[in-house]
């Protein structure tokens, strides 16, 4: 009987944390793919803020959100009440006079990456992204798109993004 329990005790570890379960369970998606080009490390945009508003592809919903750039690194409003990324570093290139750029973010305390890709012009932003959330048995995604300027909305300061 103890051999039996033993056995079985074996088959749920295998099963719960087994490389080949684990594959079967969770099939990854890709974080957003951000073009091929001469990236260099960002401080084009810095002292810079965008208030954008988002909309989520696969629900249609709107969120207000914030970018800003400082000393190399970017932040968004909206990661960081959710949790907590702190500031990341960006990168940027300019091509026929608009500026692109490119951050990817990362949750310290749970398994979520953010990816941006946006382009500038003339005071004004717009980008994609993906939010991935991955876990040992589900990846999750969901697609962004935006677009703002440095000048916040009434919406945008009655939300609290431009602190």
């Amino acid at each position: 009987m103890r051999t039996l329990f033993q056995t079985l005790a074996l088959l749920v570890v295998v099963l719960l944390v087994g490389d080949s379960s684990v594959a079967l369970l969770n099939k990854d998606i890709p974080d957003y793919a951000v073009p091929d080009a001469p990236w260099e490390a960002g401080s084009v945009l810095d002292r810079m803020a965008f208030f954008t508003t988002d909309t989520i592809v696969e629900t249609q919903d709107v969120v207000l959100d914030s970018f800003r750039f400082r000393d190399g690194k970017f932040q968004s409003s909206m990661c960081q009440v959710y949790c907590d990324f702190g500031w990341s570093e960006y990168q940027t290139f300019v091509e026929d006079g608009v500026l692109h750029f490119t951050a990817t973010t990362r949750c310290p305390d749970a398994p979520h990456t953010v990816v941006f890709y946006g382009k500038v012009i003339d005071g004004s932003v717009s980008f994609e992204g993906t939010w991935t959330t991955r876990r040992w048995y589900w990846t999750h995604q969901v697609n962004a798109i935006g677009s703002g300027t440095t000048i916040p909305t009434e919406a945008h300061i009655a939300a609290g993004t431009t602190s």
